[in-house]
């Protein structure tokens, strides 16, 4: 049985469950610390879904210990979910795989740093595998110590639709108004303003109205990214939209051309694939650990430096002015897309299962062995 270990009912967090499940006839065991609204769409019917704010670590304790062959992915490492699940399955034996973000670039003091050096150490010692959220994630836990041989790339996963259609910029129409959609929390660390300026200043440069740009989302930054708007002239071509959840949410990025991405850092960016999913390219700061990690140089993803509005503002200008271009990099980004579908992740979690714990799946036509060298090489030809 597995057990993912995670922190609430998020949308990729279900999509890892709904593969994982599928792959091993239900014999998954969801335990999300707490409800949110997402959770709904759960089929109430399913009977391996739990709640640690509800059940406590008892009942986490005596399902680990009555399981006859249980495996643990556990979300993160330095949270009280994270040591209460680690230090029981460490007592239990049981098998722990940690899935883990980008860790933040954040200073520390001396003493912080050599205590996180000392955990970090433990972990490497004791997890059975670190599942990374991306190529850059898994360097730099391999800079931090970790033991490489333990570190397999494991991004998050999103649901990749059968059907999509081209942006409307790739059609060949003149006075096309090119459409950006910005989306996530309005907190500083997102710097959405660096999107407002280029905005604005590829709006001034062009002889007509030619970019347009949609804010996805909420937060206290919201009044200083209006004023920001007024300031640079353009308040009429920013539309700031609230939160969007589910249906609506991909329809603000289906209506749009592209992504715009502007974080100074962000730990992975799971909107960079779901942008992808639908066939929308993206334009994102090289804080943005998730374009880092699919940037093939396919023109998929176009990279600026974090913060830098004149740099975004040219690359927004290239491509809204080239139709062709749009249309070669929407089908690359569906072409990355359908590389990483969800189902993918099955057949990770499997190989690594029978590989570093000796345990029993149900049977694919790969062997484990085959699964994981492949994937490996998959990672190292990209």
């Amino acid at each position: 049985m597995i057990h993912l270990v995670l922190r609430e009912p998020i949308a990729y967090q279900k999509t890892l469950y709904r593969v994982l499940s599928e792959s091993y006839d239900g014999a998954v065991t969801a335990w999300f610390h707490e409800r949110n609204d997402l959770d709904r769409s759960f089929d109430p019917r399913v009977d391996r879904l739990r709640f640690l704010s509800q059940t406590g670590y008892r009942q986490l304790w005596r399902e680990l210990q009555k399981d006859t062959e249980p495996v643990v992915i556990l979300g993160g490492w330095s949270s009280e979910i994270a040591y209460k699940t680690f230090l029981t399955a460490l007592i239990l034996r049981v098998p722990v795989f940690i899935w883990a973000d980008h860790p933040h670039p954040v200073k520390r003091r001396w003493t912080k740093d050599l205590a996180r050096k000392v955990y970090l150490r433990f972990l490497s010692r004791f997890a059975t595998g670190f599942l990374a959220c991306g190529r850059p994630t898994a360097a730099q836990l391999a800079a931090l110590g970790l033991d490489p041989q333990k570190i397999t790339v494991f991004p998050y996963w999103v649901e990749v639709p059968a059907r999509w259609s081209l942006p409307n910029a790739a059609a060949k129409r003149e006075s096309k108004v090119f459409r950006l959609v910005a989306i996530g929390r309005q907190v500083p660390v997102k710097q959405f303003e660096v999107a407002i300026k280029a905005v604005a200043l590829v709006n001034a440069r062009a002889p007509h109205r030619s970019v347009e740009l949609s804010l996805v989302g909420d937060g206290p930054e919201r009044p200083l990214l209006e004023q920001a708007a007024a300031a640079c002239g353009c308040r009429e071509l920013v539309k700031f939209c609230g939160w969007r959840d589910g249906d609506e949410l991909f329809r603000e990025i289906t209506s749009a051309d592209a992504l715009v991405l502007t974080s100074k850092f962000d730990a992975y960016g799971v909107v960079v694939l779901e942008a992808m999913a639908y066939g929308r390219p993206v334009f994102a700061s090289d804080g943005v650990v998730a374009a880092l990690d699919r940037d093939d140089g396919s023109g998929a993803i176009v990279l600026h430096p974090a913060g830098d509005a004149e740099s975004l503002a040219n690359q927004i200008a290239i491509l809204s002015g080239d139709h062709d271009r749009v249309r070669r990099a929407a089908f690359a980004a569906r072409s990355m897309a359908e590389k990483w579908k969800p189902e993918r992740a099955a057949l990770i979690v499997d190989g690594l299962l029978k590989e570093s714990a000796g345990l029993s799946a149900r049977s694919k036509s790969i062997t484990a062995p085959e699964a994981i060298k492949n994937h490996r090489s998959f990672i190292a030809s990209e």
